[in-house]
């Protein structure tokens, strides 16, 4: 059932808004393209402004490192103010670094564009509260499933740049991808709606929706979790193309295909993710993958064919998108009044696992010139977070288990 912003409804009468839903998955996959351009281009970035492995992880991580650290203030203004009006202005905001990045003619102009346009990464804060708020709780995980279909734009700008930077040159991606970025902002600003709330409701200031920080260890639990499998999957996302392309000798476009497949992958996983936060636990599900991703990483050690390598890779993607679907299904059944400032906080933790894990591998790589301590240093992480997900992880200081009720 569609409900229209102007409607006079209770918010407990919602079933749903597929417009919303529609329009928020599209912003999100314009947005999610932009802030994953450099990826694609990596290898012709390296040659053009001549990079080591280091300073080549730096750019490609600059845009994850802003679009993290906003994703904290962003949730909060969602909430405020509502995703409308959030995700128009960041939207047209973040249009104007990328369009400029494409007249870049230094590695240090370029790393500064990509750090502004980055921003934008931020807009999953956004989509998530506002989705969420217009579904009931046991269609949240499957909405916020769909939603997280956004990131195929990841692949959009894997599978495309390429192609564009050997026709007309690399800076005319950046041009290329900032134009739907202007475009999205003016439709999401008057076909987009924020769900009706109770006009009884106080509302809150600052100081109160920061209190929500310290109202649960599980906000942590999350952001730790999140970390490893958006972490996981912005890294090998950046990654993956150099990785192929060095390690089997393809061509940049064969090697961004590839990609794109992963991206597909972990992209659609997301609703089987948030599918089956409605129907398990989440903490059975994000154990169950971190041992699975715990043994693919360990394969990743072994020298095997091109054809098993991506096999491989493949299953982790999927592994991922579950991971992602799975903790956001969790965000918003336990935190549903502050699904926006927690879901700032668990995004920026995971933006930051796409910001740091990047100079990680390549740095590792520059040192030790392969990538074994890469694979084992990402398998660690994997252990850390299952070290976490204990049954006392739910339980409260009194000793019941945690009920979605939290966050009330």
């Amino acid at each position: 059932m569609n409900v229209s912003a102007n409607t006079p409804v209770e918010v407990e009468e919602l079933k749903g808004n597929t417009r919303v839903l529609i329009l928020a998955t599209l912003a999100f996959a314009v947005s999610f393209a932009g802030w994953s351009l450099f990826a694609p281009l990596a290898s012709y970035l390296k040659v053009v402004f001549d990079l080591s492995s280091t300073a080549l992880g730096l750019l490609l991580a600059a845009p994850v490192l802003l679009g993290s650290i906003v994703r904290v203030p962003i949730g909060i203004l969602t909430d405020k103010y509502g995703g409308r009006k959030v995700f128009s202005a960041l939207m047209a905001v973040c249009f104007f670094p990328m369009f400029i990045a494409g007249f870049a003619h230094s590695y240090l102009f370029l790393l500064i564009c990509g750090l502004f346009f980055g921003a934008v990464g931020a807009s999953f804060a956004v989509g998530i509260p506002q989705v969420s708020q217009w579904y009931p709780k046991e269609k949240q995980g499957l909405a916020l499933g769909i939603y997280g279909i956004g990131n195929v734009g990841s692949a959009a700008a894997v599978f495309g740049a390429p192609f564009i930077a050997e026709s007309v040159g690399w800076n005319k991606a950046f041009i290329f991808y900032s134009i739907p970025l202007l475009l999205m902002a003016a439709i999401y600003w008057f076909f987009s709606a924020d769900a009706p709330k109770p006009k009884t409701v106080k509302p809150k200031t600052l100081s109160d929706r920061l209190k929500v920080y310290k109202s649960s260890h599980l906000i942590w639990v999350f952001s730790l979790f999140y970390f490893m499998t958006f972490g996981f999957f912005v890294c090998f996302s950046l990654w993956l193309p150099s990785y192929l392309k060095e390690s089997y000798n393809i061509t940049p476009v064969k090697a961004g295909s590839y990609a794109s497949v992963f991206v597909f992958l972990a992209t659609f996983s997301r609703i089987l993710g948030g599918y089956l936060g409605d129907i398990f636990h989440g903490k059975h599900v994000l154990t169950i993958i971190s041992l699975f991703l715990i043994g693919i990483l360990i394969y990743l050690n072994l020298s095997s064919s091109l054809a098993l390598t991506l096999v491989v890779f493949y299953c982790m993607a999927v592994c991922l998108g579950i991971g992602n679907g799975v903790v956001f299904k969790l965000v918003a059944e336990y935190f549903p009044k502050e699904t926006g400032a927690v879901g700032g906080m668990v995004g920026a933790a995971g933006g930051l696992g796409g910001f740091f894990l990047p100079i990680i591998l390549g740095t590792i790589r520059d040192y030790t010139n392969n990538n074994s301590l890469g694979f084992i240093f990402v398998s660690l992480v994997c252990l850390m977070c299952l070290s976490f997900m204990e049954e006392k992880t739910f339980i409260t200081k009194k000793g019941d288990e945690m009920t979605p009720a939290v966050g009330q």
